[in-house]
């Protein structure tokens, strides 16, 4: 393509295509793939826009033959560099999952153009559950090899910008807390990768109770678009209306909700990655299959000799509903039974408060 232009000469060639606009100095950056500086090897890319432009000119140099010798793409600035991209990219599971997470956990930085707020330096997905950082990690391959830093004790990973320059590109969105909607094209997609978008922002957003899934998010029109989506493709899962809650904070948190004789379905066909929230709703599957008889306060006091618990773990030692549990151990606990002894990932641990009482 350089060769191309050399032979035009690169005057008569600015002049008759852009009519003088362009700098020789940062052209012949363009045409050096890579320098050597410090002993360290420099490369050199080429803006977006003037690939463009001479595939316009140059009908022999089309994209689909430029991106055949694409060896490395970044964003603007001092943005990561991507290497080995996989041109064309592919429209699967992983990347409707990283879609859900910028919406769920994720948010993305940078600026030039982007319309984020300030201070918004990076982009970033977050979660406390190891598991869930590796999958995101892992499904960045769509793009090609994508450099990463990951830290398990903040509980996020960071990830170049231009992640989320394309996705905003193609899928026309904004990854916006309160502004954030649903691309249209999500809409025409099959069932499949559907799901595994849905799965994505429940494993982020969702939350398994003793009867239901629900999601949640400070967006209500973003839970609307998800609403319809999930009606659209999945007309079998039973959903409720979106609720409120003005009670949570300043802002008003919005949820809906999958029903009870959903939960098998929704296992069925799009279920977590999140390993404690599946595991969660089979064991609410499995509860309401054995039908178990009511629990006694004795037994739940039983659990509790020489351990210290969480209501949810007590629920499943004796397999009743994890609302039931709570409330015989608030009502125990006013009686002087148990006591609270710290918390740990948003949950009270129980404890017996006189070990010497017959059970």
């Amino acid at each position: 393509m350089f060769n191309k232009l050399k032979k035009i000469g690169f005057t008569e060639f600015n002049e008759q295509y852009f009519g003088g606009a362009l700098n020789w100095n940062t052209f012949k950056q363009w045409r050096k793939r890579k320098t050597k500086s410090n002993n360290k090897v420099k490369q050199h890319f080429i803006p977006l826009w003037f690939i463009i432009k001479l595939s316009e000119i140059f009908p022999k140099f089309t994209i689909d033959e430029l991106e055949k010798n694409i060896i490395a793409y970044k964003g603007p600035s001092s943005s990561s560099i991507i290497v080995n991209p996989k041109f064309p990219l592919q429209e699967d599971y992983r990347l409707m999952k990283i879609i859900a997470h910028f919406l769920g956990d994720g948010s993305v930085g940078g600026g030039f153009g982007s319309g984020l707020l300030k201070g918004k330096q990076h982009s970033e997905y977050r979660n406390f559950t190891p598991d869930l950082l590796d999958r995101f990690e892992e499904d960045l391959s769509v793009f090609g090899k994508v450099p990463t830093s990951k830290n398990y004790k903040h509980g996020n990973i960071i990830l170049p910008n231009s992640i989320g320059y394309i996705l905003q590109h193609i899928y026309k969105i904004k990854f916006d807390t309160f502004n954030s909607r649903l691309p249209v094209l999500l809409f025409f997609l099959p069932r499949k990768l559907i799901a595994a978008f849905l799965r994505a922002f429940g494993d982020d957003e969702g939350h398994v109770y003793d009867s239901s899934v629900e999601y949640y998010s400070n967006n209500k029109e973003l839970l609307r678009d998800i609403l319809k989506l999930i009606n659209q493709k999945f007309p079998e899962l039973k959903t409720s209306l979106i609720q409120s809650n003005h009670s949570a904070g300043k802002n008003t948190k919005f949820s809906l909700k999958f029903y009870s004789t959903s939960q098998e379905s929704y296992l069925a066909l799009i279920g977590f990655d999140h390993k404690q929230k599946s595991e969660d709703l089979k064991f609410n599957m499995k509860r309401r299959r054995d039908k178990r008889r009511r629990v006694t306060e004795s037994e739940l006091l039983r659990t509790l000799i020489n351990k210290e618990l969480s209501a949810k773990q007590i629920s499943r030692l004796v397999g009743t509903r994890h609302s039931s549990v709570l409330s015989r151990l608030n009502k125990l606990n006013q009686q002087g039974e148990v006591e609270i002894v710290r918390k740990e990932h948003w949950a009270n641990i129980w404890r017996l408060k006189n070990k010497h009482v017959k059970i």
